[in-house]
């Protein structure tokens, strides 16, 4: 049976995702039960994250998020750059963790190394792991409280929901935290470059994509530009357990840009970027929005573009750290989805002794609970998580109408596509809404087509899908908790962002 005090309080789902593991998350809500305590001067008591193969829940006690998340608000009110100075730290930590892991994640040499110095390496990752999440989580604690007072501020004076969502969505969208549209952009000008040069171009046009990738290879100087690009970019389809970007991947993105005018659709994102700060400017001066209000919505906006930085802080270490997470596995017998589901603790006894924890592994993919209490976690299994799993993730199918947060303004219909992984998108028509857990960088390209998401995942205002959401000019929900079980293919669903509600038609 659930300890009685679990049941005493008053949970609140704060994500729901998919393709997940505990690694490195569960080194996550350890951060935000102890070490985010020296950061802002606040921390969380318990968190609950439960798993079940790969898909992903965390919940918080409600009154403690409110409690942390209006604490941090008091602080960000009276240090309205504060989002600056901790982008500031991320950069430098970011520059240590890399320079840390591309020294040490060489597959020759990690073979030579003792299994001594291979646990500690995984305890220094996480250390510094730990470090950048600390950082990173007061803009999380805090952006729903930061979100509503603002926007209770807008609505006082623009008397039109739709008018006041569209302006609020205005006055927190910041270009430099769309990843995918950064990329698009250097990758156009690239393009560019490309169709200046008939040599270079006569490498893409009217190319099966494997000549294509052959013909650029063999000529030096346009291979390194495309290498160039491909090491900047590689990571933002990297969502922990996401692959990265190739340098194939790359020459085809080339490719689609050349079929078009590249000159033509970065000259538009140019112009987009302006209006972008146009439209901001317009509607402070129309509003009357007065200097500390303009500088508060002006530090939302360093929050989001914050939380990007520390997206793709954890995406390439991610991806750095795989060398030394795979010899970890080699070593212990393992896959390397089942070393994904140990703790740092349990690494350097399963080197050193030859634990068999297969079985315990193969539980945890299953289903488990990793409950961080005070910076240390307890991991169940079995009939112990099964009750976790009955009393917090709860579907009510009769419902209706879904709850959650508007994080793009507008309304749609249409028809609903249960998305949860890259190998549905093929689903996915022009016009149809898109349902899924936790919408991630590499859903891009089919939310161009959609006309509005859906996700029963989504920590706040500054996630994932409210970016990818408002960057694709589409309504968009995150917290509806259930839309993936309740729908199918195929069911008429309207999508309003304004109110934060999908209604089945």
């Amino acid at each position: 049976m659930l300890n009685k005090k679990i049941k005493q309080i008053k949970w609140w789902q704060l994500s729901q995702r998919q393709r997940m593991s505990p690694f490195p998350n569960y080194m996550s809500m350890e951060s935000v039960t102890r070490e985010m305590r020296g950061v802002i001067g606040y921390a969380y008591e318990q968190v609950v994250m439960i798993l079940e193969e790969g898909n992903f829940w965390l919940f918080m006690d409600k009154a403690e998020h409110e409690r942390v998340g209006k604490g941090v608000l008091k602080k960000v009110f009276k240090e309205p750059a504060m989002f600056v100075r901790l982008a500031k730290e991320q950069r430098r930590f970011a520059k240590s963790f890399y320079t840390f892991l591309k020294k040490n994640n060489k597959p020759s040499a990690l073979k030579k190394i003792s299994n001594k110095k291979l646990s500690a390496l995984h305890e220094e990752y996480e250390k510094k792991y730990k470090q950048v999440y600390s950082h990173y989580f007061p803009i999380l604690s805090v952006e729903n409280y930061f979100f509503g007072y603002l926007g209770d501020y807008i609505k006082q004076r623009e008397p039109s929901p739709a008018a006041a969502a569209h302006k609020i969505g205005s006055l927190i969208t910041e270009p430099r935290a769309m990843w995918n549209r950064l990329e698009t952009a250097d990758a156009l000008e690239l393009s560019l470059k490309i169709s200046k040069n008939k040599k270079w171009l006569a490498c893409f046009k009217k190319r099966a994509l494997s000549e294509a990738v052959e013909r650029v290879k063999q000529d030096s100087k346009l291979n390194k530009l495309i290498n160039q690009h491909a090491k900047k970019w590689f990571w933002i389809t990297r969502d922990y357990d996401d692959p990265i970007l190739e340098f194939e991947d790359f020459v085809e993105r080339a490719q689609n840009h050349l079929k078009g005018n590249p000159k033509q659709k970065l000259e538009k994102m140019q112009k987009e970027d302006k209006q972008y700060k146009q439209d901001i400017s317009d509607i402070i001066k129309k509003l009357k929005i007065d200097k500390k209000h303009a500088r508060l919505f002006q530090t939302m906006r360093e929050g989001i573009y914050y939380k990007e930085l520390r997206k793709s802080i954890v995406s390439q270490t991610l991806y750095y750290y795989d060398p030394i997470l795979k010899e970890i596995a080699r070593r212990a017998g393992l896959t390397l989805r089942q070393a994904r589901h140990l703790k740092t603790s349990e690494v350097r006894p399963l080197l050193a002794k030859r634990i068999d924890m297969c079985h315990e592994l193969n539980g945890r993919i299953k289903l488990s609970v990793f409950h961080a209490i005070r910076g240390q976690t307890i991991i169940y299994i079995g009939k112990q998580a099964k009750e976790y799993y009955d009393y917090f993730v709860k579907v009510d199918k009769k419902v209706r109408e879904l709850y959650g947060a508007g994080v793009s303004a507008g309304v749609a219909r249409g028809r609903a596509k249960i998305v949860i992984n890259p190998d549905a998108f093929h689903k996915v028509k022009k016009g149809d809404i898109i349902i899924t857990l936790q919408a991630t960088p590499i859903f891009t390209r089919v939310l161009s087509i959609s006309a509005g998401l859906v996700c029963d995942g989504g920590p706040g205002i500054t996630s994932h899908p409210a970016t990818l959401a408002r960057e694709a000019g589409i309504p968009g929900i995150i917290g509806a908790r259930m839309a993936t079980k309740i729908l199918k293919d195929g069911d008429m669903v309207e999508v309003d962002g304004n109110q934060g509600v999908m209604r089945r038609l």
